[in-house]
């Protein structure tokens, strides 16, 4: 898998962010300067203090060499240079002054400044050189070694200097609100950068649409699965892959309209799943599965349009492959096993005379297990057609009433042998319905089969049948233990069985209901249980009346 060369990336942002931070810094250093130089200008000739303010000058004139070529010259200088402004300022400031200047201030944004740009120990080595500066002039000051270079009181009766005091401190705020911005960028970014290393290596593919329908993001995945089959010249950055791609339904092949794509289903509010579709890249057809949900602002409103796409063409061919086996084994065995079957009826029904009796024990039982055999066959057969969308349904209008009992007829034996009777309630008997008559024979003789193989002996099994608005409802209720409530949403899934494990296994493939659920469903059919543990099981079809 290939992995995301983020360094770089994070590194451009954090070297972007500092830039900005020292050219936003020489702007104010260079208005602030505008504003000053004239006032000092004017303190020099109104007090004469031209060797106090000779520093300022020269400062000054750096400030303004640098502030108006900020952008053409590197981040290491700009920083480098500021700070010593900073340090040479405050140093300059204490000493002619004392703390009767804002020297301590300049200091203080010095540190600020080496802190955002600079690791710990640069920072720290800083950070001594302007304790140092403020501790060796305050010794100075106290041993009597160093004086005031002028006379404090006239220094601060001049209004000149609360002014150069009022600014000073507006800069240092300035300079510290500038660096915490700058900081908390440089935080969004690193966050930003660890966010794109963990779904740009994803191998699903991420795309995020906005509300107008644009990108707001994409992983290195979508480029992968999409980006090479995009048209020459479309505006990557901003139209969404999956709105440029040809994607088909797997099943129908139906090129999926924009209003199914998974992203502009998720503008709507829809959480949307796309099973199985069919990606067309300029390498072939790639199987892809989707998923769409949305995403929303601060304010609770829908911003985006999340949604996955994985490639399942290895799952898909893998499947195909297992499809195409077993119908080949399915049909492969169908025709010998109704041979088999064939075959044992006719030794059964005196083709050869009569049997001894315990040669026609064991011939009964290869009959009854060739039956198991052919009808586990023609289940695996009809469960391959569904899954490959290949079975075929004949809907005609049916009347329910004789087809319901011709199933309580044929299945009556059936019942015979565990001991149980099949009932039949017939409150509907005009009912007719759309549907295949077959398939629904099919899918109620699974129902009874079931429900006479897990009810007590001398118990009944009931049929009904009624109308209930518009529908047709049809019900095959028994008197077994119940489903317990932790399989019931997993009973109509393949292979799953209806064991108790307190009770004697059952014959049975686990996939009669699976099969069942499919069929009402293609023929426009719903179909629901009802069961409590020790009470019996109840399972409902409805289907829509053309006539009642």
């Amino acid at each position: 898998m290939q992995q995301s060369k983020s360094p770089s990336w994070l590194q451009q942002q954090k070297s972007q962010i500092t830039g900005q931070f020292l050219d936003s810094l020489w702007r104010d250093l260079l208005v602030l300067t505008a504003v000053v130089l004239p006032v000092s200008l004017l303190r020099i000739l109104h007090t004469g203090w031209l060797m106090v303010y000779a520093l300022h000058l020269g400062i000054a004139a750096v400030v303004i060499i640098i502030g108006l070529n900020r952008r053409r010259l590197p981040a290491s200088l700009k920083g480098f240079v500021i700070i010593s402004v900073m340090l040479v300022l405050g140093a300059g400031g204490l000493y002619s002054f004392g703390l009767a200047a804002n020297g301590t201030f300049w200091l203080i944004c010095g540190c600020l400044i080496a802190g955002f740009l600079y690791p710990g120990r640069i920072l720290y080595l800083v950070s001594a050189l302007a304790l140092s500066i403020f501790l060796a002039i305050y010794a100075g000051y106290v041993s009597g070694l160093l004086h005031t270079h002028t006379d404090l009181a006239l220094y601060m009766q001049n209004s000149s200097s609360w002014l150069n005091f009022l600014l000073t401190a507006v800069m240092m705020v300035f300079i510290l609100l500038r660096a915490v911005q700058a900081q908390q960028q440089k935080l969004m970014a690193v966050t930003q950068h660890q966010y794109r290393q963990w779904l740009d290596d994803l191998p699903l593919a991420l795309e995020v649409v906005d509300l107008e329908q644009r990108v707001y993001y994409q992983n290195q995945a979508v480029r992968r699965l999409f980006g090479q089959d995009s048209p020459a010249g479309a505006p990557q950055a901003s139209v969404p892959m999956q709105l440029l791609a040809h994607l088909r339904d797997k099943n129908t092949g139906a090129p999926l309209r924009t209003s199914q794509l998974p992203a502009v289903a998720a503008l709507r509010g829809e959480n949307h799943f796309i099973d199985a579709a069919t990606l067309q890249t300029s390498q072939g057809e790639t199987v892809v599965r989707c998923w769409g949900w949305p995403g929303y602002r601060e304010d609770g409103e829908i911003g985006y349009g999340i949604t996955v796409f994985e490639d399942i063409s290895r799952q898909a061919l893998s499947e195909q492959y297992k499809n195409e086996f077993i119908a080949n084994v399915s049909h492969e065995l169908r025709t010998p096993l109704t041979a088999i079957r064939g075959s044992i009826g006719l030794i059964l029904g005196g083709v050869f005379g009569d049997l001894p009796k315990k040669a026609e024990d064991m011939t009964r039982i290869c009959q009854h297990n060739a039956e198991r055999l052919l009808f586990l066959v023609n289940d695996l057969l009809d469960l391959q057609k569904i899954e490959q969308g290949k079975l075929e349904i004949s809907a005609v209008p049916v009347d329910a009433s004789p087809l319901l009992r011709s199933c309580t007829e044929n299945l009556q034996s059936y019942a015979a042998g565990f001991g149980s009777k099949i009932v039949l309630n017939d409150q509907a008997p005009h009912a007719v319905v759309n549907l295949d008559p077959d398939r629904l024979q099919q899918v109620l003789a699974n129902l009874l089969s079931n429900a006479v193989k897990f009810s007590p002996k001398n118990s009944v099994v009931m049929l009904w049948a009624r109308t209930e608005a518009r529908q047709l409802v049809i019900g095959v209720q028994d008197q077994g233990p119940g489903i317990p409530e932790a399989l019931q949403s997993k009973i109509f899934e393949p292979f799953t069985r209806l064991d108790q494990p307190d009770s004697e296994a059952q014959p049975g493939s686990g996939l009669g209901l699976s099969i069942s659920k499919k069929l009402v469903q293609y023929m426009g059919g719903q179909i629901s249980l009802r069961s409590q543990e020790g009470m019996g099981t109840t399972f409902e079809l409805r289907f829509p009346l053309l006539v009642e």
